[in-house]
């Protein structure tokens, strides 16, 4: 899912799912989604977690950069719109408010996603939700390549070429509270294939900021609430 990659050719995140399936962090988005909700659904790309939304019920509104990306979701879509989530005019077409905005790897992408996040409040019904994924670059994995002087962008992953933003936990949660946001649970799915067993689990859930490579933010936005982020569930599913 993303917000850059050139609009004639589909992205690789779509041959990803394509020739892997859905991610861990794929199947807990999925999961935590409701059937017959409303859904604005950030950088879908070709729409395969559209097209799951859709089986669920769900009416899904969407923005896209990638033209043939955005044709392939489309079908899925009551409404796509084709362009950038950081040109915010693309937001002047929607006009619901929405049970569930879905920001699966979207934002480590983008310039400003403070922007984004601001923009996206203003859709989010009274009691929606927001659920957004963001890599950890605080993986302990980037931590050794750092210590060996090695910061070399690839084709997908934490050092994907095309991310313009790096997250650990701390930074992540610091964005999401500055942007309006209350963060009621952080979940950190288990990698699709577990090694190691009960033991690897053991210390992830020991140490999540070191050994989750990705974690998942519910949001929700009240502007009512002077003391934001009290009692943050953090969810080690």
């Amino acid at each position: 899912m993303t917000n850059t990659v050139a609009e004639t050719n589909t992205s690789y995140y779509d041959q990803n799912v394509r020739r892997s399936g859905f991610s861990s962090t794929h199947r807990y988005l999925l999961e935590h989604i409701a059937p017959n909700t409303t859904v604005l659904e950030l950088g879908p790309a070709s729409g395969y977690m559209t097209k799951a939304l859709a089986a669920k019920g769900c009416l899904v509104d969407a923005i896209e950069l990638n033209a043939h990306d955005a044709a392939n979701a489309a079908p899925y879509c009551r409404n796509m719109i084709v362009g950038s989530v950081e040109d915010l005019e693309n937001f002047s077409g929607l006009a619901a408010a929405y049970d569930v905005i879905l920001l699966a790897d979207v934002l480590e992408h983008l310039r400003t996603p403070e922007n984004v996040l601001q923009k996206v409040r203003q859709f989010m019904a009274p009691d929606g939700v927001a659920l957004v994924s963001l890599p950890n670059i605080a993986y302990w994995k980037m931590r050794l390549e750092l210590l060996r002087g090695r910061f070399e962008y690839v084709d997908s992953g934490l050092l994907d070429r095309t991310h313009l933003r790096f997250f650990t936990l701390k930074t992540g949660k610091a964005m999401f509270t500055r942007a309006g946001f209350d963060i009621v649970r952080i979940a950190a799915p288990p990698p699709t294939t577990p090694r190691f067993g009960r033991l690897k689990e053991r210390v992830k859930n020991a140490w999540p900021t070191l050994f989750s490579i990705q974690f998942i933010f519910h949001l929700r936005f009240n502007p009512d609430n002077p003391e934001p982020n009290k009692n943050i569930i953090f969810n080690r599913e």
